[in-house]
């Protein structure tokens, strides 16, 4: 009878719940966080900045899974998520786990997905549930059903708050959070403005023809010239928080007009939802380049002037000629350079380098292979601008860096077939890579 309490006591220990795991989507924090236990010893915890935004306002949801033993593998399905604007967030190795102890008993946290969602509409939205596959230990397959555990959190609601109305008048979507910008001529011998913007809003919506008013007979068309994005990682209360930046700039080509014409500017309207208050961000305007209108009986003055500037001209026209030339061969040896060490530095991680070393490393040390191939995914994902969406996509690039992240919670040896499936994968994404330089 004593062998038969202990083996039960026992027993109860294993079942029970992890701590801070009430029941299936109890909140821990009802504002912020919420716990849902798919198995005694396993949660996924979905942390999410603000439960009750704004329409357009940035907030971060971060999901974990919270584990008392270190799971063999883990396999996340995609997410839809109605009615919001979304940019995946890519997780880095140095930020993977996190061990904590919670009521006396040790647990990590293993990061499976971070998003930045901005709300589109306003209202009781729904943020959907992540659903995984967990593989608790043992030898990792290909097989579809090779798995111990189906799991998914509960979905969290949200309430969107509608913004306030605002005096300013405009085509655009309004923007909330934080925003600057400048606009300048742009070089290159033609009439273009440069206009670069950045800021928390989501600036994805914003276009500038929908609030700059052209002067009278001029024409501007829009294009984009660069987007790029920067997020920021911060730890409030023991809670992560993600912050996006968004970096853009505008080429907009000017036809038409008169030298002098001004563009006017405009006030572009920002909630700012901390103060929850409509502030006017102030673009300054340009004037047409060109001279001003001469004034009447300025003729004569203007063709002295004129005479002798030309002669001025032609006293230092050898001299610039000379100095011209040594400019241009000066150009073209900088060129020469940039050149030379671009494609050196993409011979290093896109060609037979890169090869070689993960290869070398596939021999030599399966876990060393698994890291060098996570660095190298990482570094080709910035070349093709993908660092922010991976795993969204059916391409190659996304599903080697699927197997490689499948593989980071593997707590056994792994497979030399598993690695050969990876390098083999990976080789052919860094060759298709040098053929399209």
């Amino acid at each position: 009878m004593p062998r038969l309490r202990l083996l039960l006591f026992g027993w109860l220990i294993w079942m029970a719940p992890i701590p801070g795991v009430g029941g299936q989507g109890t909140p821990s924090n009802p504002s912020r966080s919420f716990v849902s236990q798919i198995s005694p010893d396993l949660a996924i915890v979905t942390e999410v900045s603000l439960d009750t935004p704004y329409v357009g306002q940035q907030f971060s949801i971060i999901y974990k899974l919270r584990a008392q033993r270190p799971p063999a593998a883990v396999d996340i399905d995609p997410q839809q998520y109605s009615g919001f604007w979304t940019e995946l967030v890519p997780i880095s190795q140095d930020t993977a786990s996190s061990p904590r102890v919670l009521k006396g008993q040790a647990a990590v946290d293993y990061l499976l997905r971070q998003v930045i969602a901005y709300p589109l509409l306003e209202g009781k939205q729904k943020l959907p549930p992540l659903s995984l596959k967990v593989k608790r230990a043992g030898n990792i397959s290909d097989r579809r059903d090779d798995w111990d555990l189906l799991g998914a959190s509960t979905p969290v609601d949200i309430v969107v708050a509608s913004l306030p109305p605002t005096s300013q008048a405009g085509a655009g979507t309004a923007l909330v959070g934080s925003v600057t910008g400048a606009m300048n001529w742009a070089g290159g011998g033609r009439q273009a403005l440069m206009l670069e913007i950045q800021g928390t809003a989501n600036l994805a919506l914003f276009k500038p023809l929908d609030w700059l008013p052209p002067p009278a007979g001029v024409q501007v068309h829009e294009q984009l010239v660069s987007a790029d994005k920067q997020t920021q990682t911060m730890d409030i209360e023991g809670k992560r928080q993600l912050s996006l930046v968004q970096r853009q700039r505008w080429l907009l080509s000017v036809t038409g007009g008169e030298s002098g014409q001004r563009f006017e500017g405009f006030f572009l309207p920002v909630f700012e939802p901390r103060e929850k208050v409509w502030k006017s961000i102030r673009i300054e305007g340009l004037s047409l380049p060109g001279s001003e209108p001469s004034a009447p009986g300025s003729n004569v003055a203007g063709k002295r002037v004129a005479a002798r500037t030309g002669a001025l001209a032609r006293l230092f026209q050898s001299q610039a000629l000379v100095v011209a030339f040594g400019v241009t061969g000066l150009a073209a040896v900088l060129v020469w350079i940039f050149w030379m060490s671009r494609n050196h530095a993409r011979g290093n991680f896109g060609g037979e380098a890169s090869i070689a070393v993960l290869e070398k490393k596939l021999r030599t040390s399966p876990r060393a292979f698994l890291d060098g191939a996570h660095k190298v995914l990482a570094r080709c994902a910035v070349e093709m601008q993908r660092a922010h969406n991976l795993g969204a996509e059916d391409a190659l690039l996304d599903r080697c860096w699927t197997a490689v992240q499948k593989h980071r919670f593997t707590v056994e040896p792994l497979t030399l077939d598993a690695c050969e499936e990876m390098f083999k994968s990976i080789k052919q994404l860094l060759l298709s890579f040098r053929t399209t330089e």
